[in-house]
This record gives structure tokens, sequence and C-alpha cells, in this order.
């Protein structure tokens, strides 16, 4: 199996959650336009947390990974504490065995190409 690494953490090591399982969540944050470098520098300091995605209007998709799915709520709301955070909606969950996990990144990759993400409207 190969060893899975984000940011730091090691997801094999049975110390750093609920035994083999990688949760990953999609957020949409909307943060004021003018906080964006403020959030965007808390989230490089959160081993867990990438902005995979944001826009000028302060609307940012963030990917949050972590091996305790209690962690997710608890982020959450760490973010929404965040100065100029105007809310965070968790829009993608899943759990996924980590026996599992390089299969399934190989099937979303071969995908990736053809399913753009945009950002469009309001929060």
């Amino acid at each position: 199996m190969r060893e899975h690494h984000y940011r730091d953490r090691d997801y094999n090591d049975p110390a750093a959650g609920d035994g083999g399982t990688l949760h990953i969540a999609s957020l949409l944050v909307h943060v004021r336009p003018e906080r964006i470098p403020m959030v965007s520098a808390w989230v490089d300091s959160c081993p867990e947390l990438e902005i995979h995605l944001g826009s000028e209007e302060g609307k940012l998709v963030m990917v949050l990974e972590t091996s305790d799915h209690h962690f997710i709520n608890t982020m959450i709301e760490t973010i929404k504490d965040q100065q100029g955070v105007l809310n965070v909606a968790m829009v993608y969950h899943e759990e996924l065995k980590l026996s599992e996990v390089d299969h399934v990144l190989e099937e979303q990759a071969a995908d990736a190409d053809t399913q753009p993400v945009k950002i469009v409207g309001e929060l």
C-alpha cells in the first residue's frame, strides 16, 4: 500500500485518527475580499486545509483532509471564527479506507480534465 501524507500528516499511523480512514471534505467559504490575504495565510498554517480555488469576490473552495470525522465540524467552526469569514458551508464529504485511496484517486484523476469547477452566483 502506498503511504498517504497530506502536508506532513501520516494517515497510515494508527495514532493519526480512527484507524485507516481518510475523510475528505470540500468547503465553500465566503470571505470579505479585503480579508482574503489574512485568511489565506491562516489556511497555509493549517496542515489539514488547502485552498483549491478562489475568486476576487471572496469565494474560496477549501479542501479539508483528516483521519478524524469529528475534526471536520471543529475545523468548520474554527474557520467561521476567523476575522472576515462571512459563511462556511460543507458541500462534499467522503470517507475512504486507506486501502482504497489509490484506486479512487486514480479514477478521479482520469476524469479531472472533463469536469471543470466554476464558482457562480452569490452566497
